[in-house]
């Protein structure tokens, strides 16, 4: 019986409990359903923000390109360069056949192409449209239009049209941007074509700086030849306050020559006659070569080939020794026989050591001596030159390297000295000057050692 009621209770608490258990069932299948769409949800985000980031990735891609042919485009200087970024560009938004920038000519009134890569076609449909009024419509209105290719049209089913895009500058038209697509005139958007507005006017800013760049090339041209003319005519005009004394220096062997020609033709023997016409003869030409290379007109870059500064210095000094001695001035030569030889120009080192020792004369009206001393300082070579005249006021000192500053008054132009710092910096060297009033002054020029070129 009690084993019966045992039973009876198990039962009771099995159908009890049952209802429970199924509504626990089915709470988990309800959990478990809900979880699986939950993950599915969230696995779709999951893909639709890759596909987002993708996509952006993908934009920023994009912008990082076009941004860095926009700079291309606004900062070349080459008119190829401007073109090909163009084109680049203008293919993301029309898939483009020809493409090239027209800038008008004001003087034949014509449009000049920026490229030469394109097609003469191109050029030829856009002076067409310049010669019907469409450039002009274009540029005044500040539009861009679209024109069927009519040539194509008629031999072709497909069609293909022409794009021309105003390149406005400030307000002012400056050409225009012709493109020629096969992209169909029904399937441009208004982005499209304000993309391609945008592409004009950064390509307008690229013309800009080229021109600007092209005639900064230009004034430098002219700067460098106005320099060089400049030291030109310093020089010319040294030769020219040395007239006298060079022309003492022809004189006298053709005075010793003519002498001995005389004597000749009276049939008075000389002994060794044609030696002695041989070395004068060679005294006449050395002069005559000296001032020659001395006078000729350089260009104005600097040659790199090595230079014997000793020998420099003896051929002017033997230009100016008889004009100075005249003068009550001694030439005090104390050379470096070792000394290396610089690299540079040694007609444009013969004007600094020319106008050097113009200066130190000017500084001793009444006589004195110069000094010529050579040295290795290092790894450059030292040329001081150095007088014992009245010196130059220390607040002067630094600017008399200054143009057109001058410390002779009417007599001097202020150009001497700035033309030879100008050279001596154009040597890679330096140009130091020491003075004390009554005393003198020194100019040491310090000049890099010539190493081969390797």
């Amino acid at each position: 019986m009690e084993h019966a009621a045992k039973r009876k209770n198990r039962y009771q608490l099995l159908e009890e409990g049952l209802p429970q258990f199924e509504q626990f069932i089915e709470s988990r299948e309800n959990y478990i359903k809900a979880l699986e769409k939950t993950i599915e949800i969230l696995r779709q985000d999951n893909v639709q923000s890759t596909q987002n980031n993708l996509a952006i990735r993908s934009s920023i891609d994009e912008l990082v390109a076009t941004q860095r042919l926009s700079n291309i485009i606004s900062t070349a200087t080459e008119p190829e360069l401007i073109v090909s970024a163009l084109i680049e560009l203008a293919s993301q938004v029309v898939p483009v056949l020809d493409c090239n920038i027209f800038l008008f000519q004001s003087t034949s009134g014509k449009l000049l192409p920026l490229s030469s890569k394109s097609s003469p076609r191109l050029g030829e449909e856009a002076q067409h449209q310049l010669e019907a009024g469409i450039v002009d419509w274009v540029i005044s209105e500040k539009k861009t239009v679209i024109i069927p290719d009519l040539e194509h049209m008629l031999s072709k089913s497909s069609a293909r049209n022409f794009v021309i895009v105003p390149l406005i500058l400030r307000s002012q038209g400056i050409g225009v941007f012709v493109i020629h697509t096969e992209k169909a005139q029904q399937e441009f958007s208004n982005q499209d074509i304000q993309l391609l507005s945008v592409l004009a006017n950064q390509a307008a800013v690229g013309v800009e700086n080229w021109r600007t760049y092209q005639q900064l090339l230009k004034a430098n041209e002219e700067l460098k030849a106005s320099q060089a003319q400049m030291v030109q005519a310093a020089k010319l005009a040294a030769i020219g306050e040395l007239a006298a004394g060079i022309a003492h220096e022809i004189k006298n062997p053709l005075q010793v020559l003519m002498l001995h020609l005389e004597l000749v033709q009276a049939g008075r023997p000389l002994p060794n006659w044609i030696d002695m016409f041989s070395k004068q003869l060679k005294r006449l030409s050395d002069i005559t070569l000296r001032l020659m290379n001395f006078s000729r007109n350089v260009s104005e870059e600097v040659a790199t080939e090595p230079i014997n500064v000793n020998k420099a210095l003896e051929d002017i000094v033997m230009m100016v020794q008889h004009e100075f001695e005249g003068n009550g001035i001694t030439m005090d030569l104390r050379l470096d026989k070792e000394l290396p030889a610089v690299g540079g120009n040694a007609n444009y080192l013969q004007q600094v050591f020319l106008n050097l020792l113009i200066n130190a004369r000017d500084a001793m009206p009444k006589g004195g001596t110069i000094s010529i001393a050579t040295s290795l300082a290092g790894f450059h070579v030292s040329i001081r030159i150095g007088d014992t005249g009245c010196g130059i006021p220390k607040e002067l000192q630094e600017k008399i390297f200054k143009p057109f500053f001058s410390t002779k008054g009417e007599k001097g132009t202020g150009l001497g000295l700035a033309i030879c710092s100008k050279i001596i910096a154009q040597h890679k060297g330096e140009l130091r000057v020491e003075s004390e009033i009554d005393k003198g002054t020194a100019f040491t020029i310090f000049l890099p050692v010539w190493r081969v070129q390797r």
